[in-house]
């Protein structure tokens, strides 16, 4: 009488078991938390009168934030873009990994504009922002304007035109190939760094990626 009572107690337990399983089923999997796919050195413009949506992308890219005055845009944090200003457009070179903001005002409204800067596109995605390999950049240093920061892919070459010899210091030096010639210093990327070239009067940085 014992045994056939106990036989009857599983039985129920695994009767009340197999029907809570059917009823929670399976662990809901999490849903993934959205991201902005990265893209690579890009131009990305955005109008200063519209909505900007996120973006991710790669530095040595550049925002192109148009119909907006002089003075009217705010970068943070400051120091990891490089802007200049013309004709209602801010052009801002992205120069440092990580999360940046743009903000400005559009008439009564105040928009803004979340970048995120990757290291580096993966997979390699086009970089139109940057010069290609095999291309070559001049800058003169009898030029009046401010040198803009640069981005050139490995294997692309700047020149520094009208400069003597020894006048011109690079770091990190074994990111380039450089060579002197006749008033020219002329320097090939041979690897990703953030790269200065300094005289006595000025400094030019150079993204160079991959």
């Amino acid at each position: 009488m014992r045994i056939a009572t106990s036989l009857r107690q599983l039985t129920l337990a695994a009767a009340l078991f197999a029907a809570t399983a059917l009823v929670a089923g399976p662990a809901a999997a999490k849903a993934p938390t959205p991201t902005v796919s990265c893209q690579g050195a890009v131009i990305y413009v955005v109008n200063a009168t519209q909505n900007a949506a996120p973006a991710c992308i790669a530095i040595g890219g550049i925002v192109r934030i148009e119909n907006l005055g002089p003075g009217e845009l705010t970068a943070t944090p400051t120091g990891w873009v490089d802007c200049f200003y013309a004709a209602g457009v801010h052009s801002c070179r992205l120069i440092h990994a990580g999360n940046v903001r743009f903000s400005w005002s559009s008439g009564s409204v105040q928009r803004q504009l979340a970048v995120r800067v990757a290291a580096a596109a993966r997979p390699t995605q086009p970089a139109p922002a940057c010069v290609p390999a095999g291309e070559t950049y001049s800058i003169d240093t009898n030029d009046e304007m401010r040198w803009w920061s640069l981005c050139l892919k490995v294997g692309a070459t700047l020149r520094v035109v009208n400069l003597g010899p020894g006048e011109l210091a690079v770091n990190p030096r074994a990111a380039v190939s450089c060579y002197y010639e006749g008033g020219v210093h002329v320097c090939r990327i041979v690897a990703p760094a953030t790269i200065t070239f300094s005289t006595a009067t000025r400094t030019q940085l150079v993204v160079a990626i991959a």
